[in-house]
């Protein structure tokens, strides 16, 4: 049996939120031997305050600059790093394009009804645009969001989809099990 080579590269998981971007995350760069880093979480520590604190203080348009600034910030540390997203974190400032250029990106496309029964069993509160939602609103507004955010995801260099996406999936698409 051979040693398994070193991760040297960027790995960024996308998707919409509860597609589990931070729990795969978590155990791929674990397998990985590398950091991993919640965007949400590093925004929060960078800006002293929750997501729903910033989204109130500054509006999702100041929310989106201090994204950008963070992701940038995370990408320019040094060592290969597993990133979890936020949802519209591909659809603002170029930031798509921005991680393909930096690393390698993946999709995790899971469908909308799953997504809906994950973020009402974690409950919405700490997530400013989905919170206070009846289940029936919360699948019309994740709909609406994936239809405006559906073109950046399929940018991804990989693209996994199903109900059941696990971190063994996501290593067989690195070549790193």
């Amino acid at each position: 049996m051979t040693d398994q080579p070193e991760f040297s590269t960027n790995l960024y998981l996308l998707g919409m939120p509860g597609s589990g971007k931070s729990t795969l995350g978590k155990e791929v760069a674990m397998v990985l031997g590398v950091e991993f880093h919640d965007l949400d979480a590093a925004i929060e520590n960078e800006a002293g305050m929750n997501i729903n604190q910033i989204f109130n203080q500054v509006g999702e348009a100041g929310f989106r600059e201090i994204e950008g600034k963070v992701l940038k910030q995370l990408t320019n540390r040094p060592g290969a790093k597993v990133v979890a997203l936020g949802g519209g974190t591909p659809c603002f400032y170029q930031n798509m394009e921005y991680v393909n250029q930096n690393g390698i990106s993946i999709f995790l496309n899971v469908p909308l009804e799953v997504i809906v029964d994950r973020l009402l069993a974690q409950g919405t509160e700490s997530r400013p645009l989905l919170k206070n939602k009846s289940p029936q609103e919360l699948l019309g507004q994740l709909q609406e969001h994936f239809l405006e955010r559906k073109v950046f995801y399929l940018k991804a260099l990989i693209h996994l989809e199903g109900s059941t996406i696990t971190a063994d999936q996501i290593l067989d698409e690195l070549h790193m099990d």
